[in-house]
């Protein structure tokens, strides 16, 4: 009877993790969020590639980073953690907060790229195999532009702050704070951005976070 308890409980928590989820408001945000992505940086490529000039910002040392094409799996992932994240809020207030800080980046991040436009000033190695077509893929939408802030960064700052208030356990939470090291390495040695486009990412990242809390706060 204990055990049959047991697995009632255990099967109860799942169902209540999944019914607690607001499945469809989710796959709202998604719907919005996804197309204006792309819409968006793909306008700012578009308005930086008609300049005559666009300027780099780029230290001498940054020609020894090395150009690893595996860290192309990493960099990608990050669309896939984008996705998946608006489905594990755990409440309507959780998701539209988290929302609000994803589009906040998106449209801070673009209005720099289309004031203040960039570009990376090294040339990409030639990649091979599965990584070569992820490169390939990438460079059918994505231009050497839309530097600073990085979007990829600011985008692991918010995505982080919401995974590790759902993910438990010692082994899932190393992995997860690995995998989000490995996703900001990635920028630089998929050779996507220079240095300076990291820390003003992580700054936009922070200041969405700080903007949009996730916890409700209530007036005294």
């Amino acid at each position: 009877m204990g055990h049959l308890q047991r697995v009632s409980g255990a099967t109860g928590g799942r169902v209540s993790f999944f019914a607690a989820r607001p499945w469809r408001r989710a796959a709202g945000w998604l719907a919005l969020l996804a197309p204006f992505f792309y819409l968006t940086y793909g306008l700012a490529n578009h308005l930086a590639a008609t300049r005559a000039t666009v300027p780099s910002v780029v230290f001498d040392w940054e020609q020894h980073i090395p150009f690893w094409d595996w860290t192309i799996f990493p960099y990608w992932s990050v669309n896939a953690f984008y996705g998946l994240s608006l489905f594990i809020a755990r409440s309507r207030h959780e998701l539209d907060r988290h929302a609000a800080r994803l589009l906040t980046a998106q449209c801070v991040a673009v209005a720099c790229f289309i004031v203040w436009p960039l570009h990376f000033s090294f040339g990409q190695p030639e990649a091979t195999g599965l990584a070569g077509q992820l490169f390939a893929a990438l460079r059918g939408f994505d231009q050497p532009f839309n530097q600073a802030p990085s979007l990829h960064i600011a985008l692991v700052v918010i995505l982080w702050d919401l995974y590790r208030r759902v993910v438990h356990g010692r082994v899932a939470r190393f992995v997860m704070h690995a995998w989000a090291l490995a996703i900001c390495a990635s920028v630089l040695t998929t050779y996507q951005h220079h240095f300076i486009d990291i820390p003003t990412g992580a700054l936009l990242g922070v200041m969405c976070v700080w903007a949009w809390p996730l916890e409700r706060r209530v007036a005294m």
